[in-house]
């Protein structure tokens, strides 16, 4: 699946906003290449992106309570798309209690229902810090490559918000980072959208091959299929067989492994072997029938090691069994 921004449809409302201090701004020329806003969170003014990532769906769990003990006290998930992002401050002065109040106006005038919001102690021990900590689904990527927690005057600031419709869920932190003049802020925030685990894809061209390779180093192929607990390649497989070895004729310089997946049921070894001798059916199939030298090509099973989705229903386990490449870069 592939998503952006711009098909999230925000509530449009009639009225004024706030217009303070504390608004928030819609963009900055201080943003790193490619970012932008969730389209129902805007910033609060004066603060640049300096980090973002964006995952099509996953599961995303927002916490709704202080951490007691090992565990926060309550929290919500949601499945959908998945937004993080990080904003530093050009004004050192900004403070942290301006930040969350101006992200309170606005998830307010939107309509959006404040599940939690909390400071310092009032979120676990150290000023919050163990909580920050234990939030790493949330924020660990942004501290990690941005805004680390500050190890003294934290002055951290937390909100959880639902929106009305209740299709987005969001955890914002507000907080003194380490070698940031004034305050950070890491952002989480999942729109929801039912994933598309149906089977009937579209086989994959040469064209948008390459492009998962270039951009991801890899692209999984769903469309070359097998005979049950077998390698053989069954005969609707020719046209995704086909565009493979266009590509690798386009690209002279392209080498590729072929891995195999299968789904999580039965047993371990079985699956890996199973994995294996399809890949080597794809190699094979590629070799003898459409021209490509074999020293282009390299077989692999992971077996069930690495599902893209649950292997509990028959959709999710169809999803599962695929042959992905591999890009081999000298």
């Amino acid at each position: 699946m592939i998503h952006s921004l711009a098909r999230y449809c925000p509530s449009i409302r009639t009225g004024l906003l706030f217009l303070s201090l504390t608004s928030l701004a819609t963009f900055s020329l201080a943003d790193i290449e490619g970012a932008g806003d969730h389209p129902q969170i805007p910033r609060v003014a004066g603060s640049s992106i300096v980090f973002q990532e964006m995952t099509d769906y996953d599961r995303l769990t927002v916490p709704t309570g202080p951490l007691v003990g090992d565990e926060v006290e309550s929290a919500e998930s949601l499945e959908g798309e998945v937004l993080r992002l990080s904003y530093t401050f050009d004004d050192p002065a900004t403070s942290t209690l301006r930040v969350k109040r101006s992200y309170l106006q606005e998830l307010e005038a939107r309509d959006f229902e404040i599940l939690y919001t909390a400071s310092g102690d009032e979120l676990s021990g150290g000023d919050g810090r163990l909580f920050f900590v234990h939030a790493s689904n949330l924020f660990e990527r942004g501290a990690r490559d941005c805004c680390q927690l500050a190890n003294r005057d934290r002055d951290l600031r937390y909100i959880a918000a639902r929106s009305a419709d209740g299709n987005v869920l969001v955890g914002i932190a507000a907080f003194n980072a380490r070698r940031v003049d004034g305050p950070a802020v890491s952002l989480a925030v999942v729109t929801a959208e039912e994933m598309d685990a149906a089977m009937d894809h579209r086989p994959l061209s040469a064209s948008e091959m390459e492009t998962g390779l270039v951009e991801q180093g890899r692209v999984a192929i769903q469309n070359i299929l097998f005979g049950f607990d077998s390698a053989e390649i069954l005969p609707e497989s020719a046209e995704a067989l086909a565009n493979i070895a266009e590509l690798m004729n386009e690209r002279s310089d392209l080498d590729l492994l072929v891995v195999g997946h299968t789904d999580g049921v039965g047993d371990f070894d079985y699956n890996l072997r199973l994995s294996m001798d399809r890949a080597s059916s794809v190699v094979d199939e590629l070799v003898d029938n459409h021209g490509i030298a074999r020293e282009r090509l390299r077989a692999a099973g992971a077996g069930m090691m690495a599902p893209v989705t649950t292997n509990r229903t028959d959709d999710g386990r169809a999803e599962n069994r695929r042959v992905e490449l591999v890009e081999i870069v000298d």
